[in-house]
């Protein structure tokens, strides 16, 4: 027990005592108001009450004071219950990934003390242990937490940590320090589960950048990212369905299943905050979410048969998932930069994932084990050079061919298996450079970067930073025709071949429906419910 609540118990049980004897500390006033006393002057006017008399009923003043201090005593002189205990997953981690990661994460570590792990947390930094487990007193984490000159106290140029968070961290540490997670090196935002999130506006002010839009199957709805929220479209007449709500704040990437009942939403906070959940299409109705990551998902897709679903994040993880019971079946982390795209091989042997690290990588599907990096968009000589940031990747009907692309002049084509034999080893590398690759290079004619690929039905449909959207018939390497129409940068579509439906959505919040067999815009509308009305 604590100085403070001896004296506290001390303290009220001297009290008892004094309320029942009548006993004064010394230099304590009355404690019943008197006249000119703090509590206000009796009023004169009214007569001074008489003491009554002993009736032959009562008894001495002492008996009662006896029975009422055998009541109040023991209550009042017993240990008070120590405090509650701390976890460290549901109190303290909370406080440290929302006020000190920032400064002292995986990315950034002020004072070489990074916080984002529990292990980390524990190692401490350049001034030493941070943590001293039954000492708060000790250590330094407590000690700059609590610190009263601005240039000491975390964080850092920011608020105070509140009392009531101060206390918990100073609890937790005087009770050990205790770890009730499930695994030290996890990261503690993966530790903290799915956050709950806010409805979306009643009514846009103004346009939303979309950055996701899928096609239901049929063809007939649009599900479109917004703030919080998908809104589902009808695609004849560009009207609003429905909202399906209390999402993550940025939507980045969507996909309905193979029987479009269910709809996967990836998005997140960027920096911040990434999540995977599973939707029922048609009520919004979360069925579970799948996961989440330090970072903003950017991609997520079913694989064709429904049976598994991939996705990639800032965090530069790929993980994949078992769709029927929501399993995380791997999680690699292999890249160095944002994974920005995602896809399952048509034969199911292989994930590819692109990334602003400049490569693709193939995964063996099963296991997650990698299979190849692909490094065409990485080049330093020949006609083709350049070091580029890929932003997607697909695969086509033939099981063996991927098409990624992102900065540069070319949408590359090609596959898994040549593109490991290229790669060879350290050894032959002198005649790897030499040699021809196997890669198809399309020459897009895009004025900026291409931000979005869709594979259908032989063609590739592309979307840039310039407005433009483009469609190339693989079998020929040639343009098709151009979807001319967007102003602003181009960050979505999706296709369906079988009902020659193209749908693209860009920065300003516009959507498109086009006829990919005419080339015709036959819906234009601005993703934001109540803007038009307005």
């Amino acid at each position: 027990m604590n100085t403070d609540q001896n004296g506290g118990v001390l303290s009220f049980g001297f009290w008892v005592l004094s309320w029942a004897f009548g006993i004064r500390r010394r230099g304590e006033r009355e404690c019943l108001p008197t006249r000119n006393s703090e509590f206000g002057t009796r009023n004169p006017e009214l007569p001074t009450p008489t003491p009554r008399a002993p009736t032959q009923n009562s008894k001495p003043k002492t008996q009662n004071w006896r029975r009422l201090l055998g009541v109040l005593a023991p209550a009042a002189l017993a240990p008070l219950a120590p405090a509650a205990e701390v976890s460290f997953v549901r109190d303290v981690a909370p406080i440290v990934v929302k006020r000190c990661i920032s400064c002292h994460g995986e990315r950034k570590d002020s004072g070489s003390l990074r916080l984002h792990t529990f292990e980390q947390m524990m190692r401490g930094g350049s001034n030493g242990a941070a943590i001293e487990p039954g000492h708060a007193d000790k250590s330094e984490f407590f000690a700059r937490i609590t610190a009263t000159a601005e240039d000491e106290r975390m964080p850092f140029e920011d608020d105070a940590l509140t009392p009531a968070q101060i206390a918990l961290v100073k609890n937790w540490i005087e009770q050990g320090a205790k770890f009730d997670g499930p695994d030290r090196k996890l990261a503690l935002k993966s530790m903290l589960g799915p956050r709950e999130h806010p409805a979306a506006p009643d009514v846009y002010r103004l346009s939303v950048p979309v950055l996701a839009v899928a096609l239901a199957p049929g063809c007939r709805e649009v599900a479109v990212g917004g703030y919080h929220e998908v809104t589902i479209w009808d695609t004849t007449t560009g009207r609003l369905a429905r909202r399906l709500g209390h999402l993550p704040q940025r939507i980045q990437t969507l996909a309905f299943s193979h029987d479009g009942r269910q709809l996967l939403v990836g998005g997140g906070t960027p920096g911040d905050y990434g999540e995977l959940t599973l939707l029922d299409a048609a009520s919004g109705q979360k069925i579970r979410v799948l996961d989440t990551f330090d970072d903003v998902v950017l991609s997520a897709v079913f694989r064709a048969d429904g049976q598994r679903i991939a996705a990639g994040a800032a965090d530069q993880t790929v993980r994949v998932y078992d769709a029927a019971d929501g399993r995380r079946l791997w999680n690699m982390k292999l890249h160095s930069d944002w994974v920005t795209g995602v896809s399952f091989s048509a034969d199911n042997r292989f994930v590819a994932s692109a990334s602003k690290d400049k490569t693709v990588k193939i995964y063996a599907e099963e296991t997650g084990e990698l299979f190849t990096a692909y490094n065409g968009h990485n080049q330093m000589i020949g006609t083709y050079a350049g070091q580029n940031p890929v932003y997607n990747v697909k695969f086509t009907a033939d099981p063996a061919v991927a098409v990624s692309a992102g900065k540069g002049a070319w949408i590359q084509i090609w596959e898994p298996e040549k593109a490991r034999d290229e790669n060879g080893t350290a050894a032959d590398m002198e005649n790897r450079f030499a040699k021809k690759g196997h890669a198809r290079y399309l020459e897009h004619g895009f004025k900026q970067e291409v931000f979005a690929l869709a594979v259908s039905g032989g063609q590739v449909f592309a979307a840039s930073a310039d407005g433009g959207v483009k469609q190339f018939d693989l079998a020929t390497m040639k343009e098709v025709r151009a979807y001319v129409g967007h102003h602003d940068w181009v960050y979505a579509l999706d296709c369906d071949a079988a009902a020659n439906r193209l749908v693209t959505a860009g920065y300003d919040g516009e959507v498109r429906i086009w006829d990919t067999t005419s080339g015709a815009c036959l819906a234009t509308f601005r993703a934001a419910p109540g803007l038009a009305a307005k």
